[in-house]
């Protein structure tokens, strides 16, 4: 698998609070030892042709480390790219040093937590796009308003319901979960919620 075919929780440059490891400047003859083999919960790990990818379990929530080539006997240092997401980067990196010096586990910084009106909104649009990508059926505007967003309303049909609210508010939720299928979704890694 080559790195263009990760997952998005793989892609630091997605997922701004993977941890970045490379080798640290030759001159840092003692390392703060650490293994990551021998971390106690691995979710996953991968080899690709960039390096190790792995997702390793935290009571606090998991760290994503991203380990670039580095043969064993060098010492690994902490890249934080900066870019518009380096307070997230720099408290992933806190969070993942303060647990292999022996910290108890802490709240994942800067991870998307979403509100319960933000979980309810993505859960909608996820279904809407669940319905609309069905191969069988090709469902209308009206058809996902009535059977998602207005389950328990009466709607209008024909000229009332063109001219509605309702479907000014369908149309703007289609389009709000095509967008989130065709990209928008990256914007849920760095924790960011659009309208």
């Amino acid at each position: 698998m080559s790195p263009a075919d990760a997952p998005a929780s793989w892609l630091a440059t997605l997922l701004p609070a993977t941890v970045v490891l490379d080798a640290a400047p030759p001159e840092f003859a003692e390392p703060f030892p650490f293994d990551l083999d021998r971390w106690p919960a691995i979710l996953a790990d991968c080899v690709l042709s960039d390096g190790r990818h792995m997702v390793l379990g935290d009571d606090g929530g998991p760290h994503h480390v991203w380990q670039r080539h580095v043969s064993r006997s060098r010492s690994l240092a902490y890249i934080i790219v900066r870019d518009d997401a380096i307070e997230t980067r720099r408290r992933a990196a806190q969070r993942l040093d303060r647990r292999l010096g022996g910290a108890p586990p802490s709240q994942q910084g800067g991870a998307f937590r979403p509100t319960p009106f933000q979980r309810r909104r993505l859960n909608l649009l996820l279904d809407i796009l669940d319905l609309t990508q069905t191969p069988d059926e090709r469902p209308t505007s009206y058809e996902i308003a009535r059977r998602l967003i207005y389950r328990n309303a009466t709607i209008g049909r024909g000229q009332e319901w063109k001219s509605s609210t309702e479907r000014r508010r369908t149309l703007r939720l289609i389009g709000q979960a095509r967008r989130l299928m065709t990209g928008d979704y990256r914007s849920l890694l760095r924790g960011v919620v659009k309208g």
